[in-house]
């Protein structure tokens, strides 16, 4: 909390520098430090489990499994990506230093024993059809961000024009009243927010494999382009008030509708699964379990577990016998042994890769 209002400080020292590149730089330095502030401040609990790792939040939870497990390490925090690193709105961030030193050593060997999953799970290509299509998704966006930068350059040259020509500027229309006219604009930014999510609705099933594709492209394109728009409201604004925080306040609407409507790996791969033009026989020829996925990647993550030394999980043929001490083929303990050898199996297995140390801290809170 006294980093936050820390943060309120420094952005009203650069709105009362009247030096208006400063004035930017101290605003968008204040609002990413409490951006990651309040990161920190929103998470209620960090769980890692076998097959997934969530991150419950006051304002829902975000869910990573294992198998599109990508990692990504910074000085202070460790990031864990859903398939992609772009993929920043599904990602958790797991600030080091706001761990004690065995939750640090707990993480590390998670990274080490449980991340080994991506040895024999492939992870997503770059070349392949679902990294192709959501980097064009998150290129709308950074292409708008881009572009939205430009327009602080606009805001600064023209304050700086004003702080210039006026002694105190108090908009070019002082005689319209400024508190319907900010309520106009916030009904605007909330009609922009509806778009939204229209946008961000489920696309009407298409016999077309490319027209499908092509509408999703145009949607996120509209989408970064609504968000955008919204933060772009604020220098109207201004120029009508002549106040600084009506631009910052339309800005600050902006990026969160910006942030909240960032493409979705799992759209796009959901996207793609269900509209390709052989997804429909696939899932008639190979019908997709839940209790299957979830055994595969538990039997996944025991193999993880046990890659170190291969030699514990395999069965030698040549240490089977008969009933009359002849070599003969095993069968699987759970038919044949299912005495002592099914019970010794189930005892060595080790939670996470780390034994009763994997137990007991199998989640903490964050």
């Amino acid at each position: 909390m006294l980093g936050l209002a820390l943060m309120v400080f420094l952005a009203w020292l650069g709105l009362c520098s009247n030096f208006f590149i400063l004035e930017v730089i101290l605003v968008l330095l204040a609002s990413y430090a409490a951006w990651n502030i309040i990161g920190i401040v929103n998470t209620r609990s960090i769980t890692f489990y076998p097959d997934k790792i969530v991150k419950a939040g006051y304002f829902g939870e975000t869910a990573i499994p294992i198998h599109a497990l990508v990692t990504g390490y910074r000085k202070q925090a460790t990031y864990f990506f859903h398939g992609l690193e772009r993929n920043i709105r599904e990602s958790i961030k797991v600030s080091v230093g706001c761990l004690s030193a065995e939750l640090r050593l707990w993480l590390k060997n998670y990274h080490r024993n449980v991340y080994r999953v991506g040895s024999f799970t492939p992870p997503i290509s770059a070349n392949s059809v679902v990294s192709i299509e959501f980097g064009k998704a998150v290129s709308s966006f950074r292409f708008m961000a881009i572009v939205t930068a430009v327009y602080l350059l606009l805001y600064v040259i023209v304050g700086a024009f004003l702080n210039e020509r006026y002694w105190a500027f108090n908009g070019y229309a002082p005689n319209l009243p400024e508190v319907p006219l900010r309520l106009l604009f916030v009904g605007i930014a909330l009609g922009g927010y509806g778009i939204l999510r229209r946008l961000a609705a489920p696309l009407l099933p298409e016999p077309e494999y490319t027209v499908r594709l092509r509408r999703a492209h145009q949607r996120a394109f509209r989408s970064a382009l609504v968000a955008s728009g919204v933060a772009w409201l604020g220098l109207p604004l201004f120029l009508l008030c002549g106040n600084k925080l009506d631009f910052y306040l339309m800005l600050l609407i902006g990026a969160s509708f910006y942030y909240d409507f960032y493409p979705r790996l799992s759209d796009w791969e959901r996207l793609l699964k269900n509209s390709a033009p052989s997804a429909q026989l696939v899932q008639a020829t190979i019908p997709r379990r839940s209790l299957q996925v979830s055994l595969a990647l538990l039997g996944g993550l025991s193999l993880a577990s046990y890659a170190g030394n291969p030699a514990d999980f395999r069965i030698r043929q040549n240490n089977c016998q008969d009933n009359n001490g002849n070599i003969a083929e095993c069968q699987s303990s759970s038919s044949s042994h299912g005495g002592s050898g099914s019970s010794y199996h189930h005892n060595s297995i080790r939670r996470g890769g780390f034994g009763s140390f994997g137990g007991s801290h199998f989640s903490f809170g964050g």
